[in-house]
């Protein structure tokens, strides 16, 4: 049995727009649901007042259903772009340690270099961020600018591991399946990010103008 259908038809209805409006990452809207379900039942039952009273307080504490789903999309995105990150981190020591291990004698300076410094780019505004505790519409517009640099490391990450995968005869064949599996999932990390990022920056649209 679901627990939600215990809660209180407000909270119920809030909860209900909250997982629609994360819908585009279904199994972190169900977390969240969870857990802010959490302080719904915590409200009925530390209230004296009737549990649709509670529950309807309660969400006008929360705000709208809509703002507090972009919170926790930004909450979802940074954590995306960490992530990103770090896995262009490994790419880019892994690259580096072929070089130096004779595995392959082609390093995609340039492409290396530029993933280098659009990486330090998102980490910058991902750290500025969180010192001025931006919020609202100031938020979403300083999110862009970590998100175009992340894919833009990404890019040239997987534009150097093509080029040495089709331009460099004298690597070993390590170095080739690396190359390979690592384009592969710079790809698809790619993509996913797109994506995410494309649906959340909808979501972050809406919450402006609400």
């Amino acid at each position: 049995m679901d627990p939600l259908t215990e809660l209180p038809e407000p909270a119920r209805r809030y909860l209900q727009a909250l997982q629609y409006e994360l819908r585009f990452e279904q199994k972190y809207a169900e977390d969240i649901c969870l857990e802010i379900s959490e302080h719904f039942y915590e409200a009925v039952e530390c209230s004296s007042e009737a549990p649709e009273q509670a529950a309807q307080r309660l969400t006008q504490r929360f705000g709208s259903p809509q703002n507090l789903a972009a919170e926790f999309a930004v909450v979802l995105i940074t954590r995306k772009l960490r992530n990103t990150l770090f896995i262009n981190l490994a790419i880019i020591v892994a690259i580096l340690l072929a070089v130096l291990t004779c595995l392959t004698d082609r390093h995609g300076g340039p492409a290396v270099i530029t993933a280098v410094l659009s990486g330090c780019v998102t980490w910058a505004g991902l750290l500025a961020i969180q010192r001025n505790e931006l919020e609202g519409i100031r938020l979403y517009h300083w999110l862009c600018t970590p998100i175009i640099a992340c894919q833009t490391t990404s890019c040239a990450l997987l534009l150097a591991l093509l080029w040495n995968l089709f331009n460099s005869p004298g690597s070993t064949l390590y170095y080739h399946a690396f190359a390979a599996v690592a384009a592969l999932l710079l790809a698809l990390r790619m993509v996913h990010l797109k994506l995410r990022s494309r649906s959340m920056c909808a979501l972050w649209k809406r919450a402006a103008h609400h």
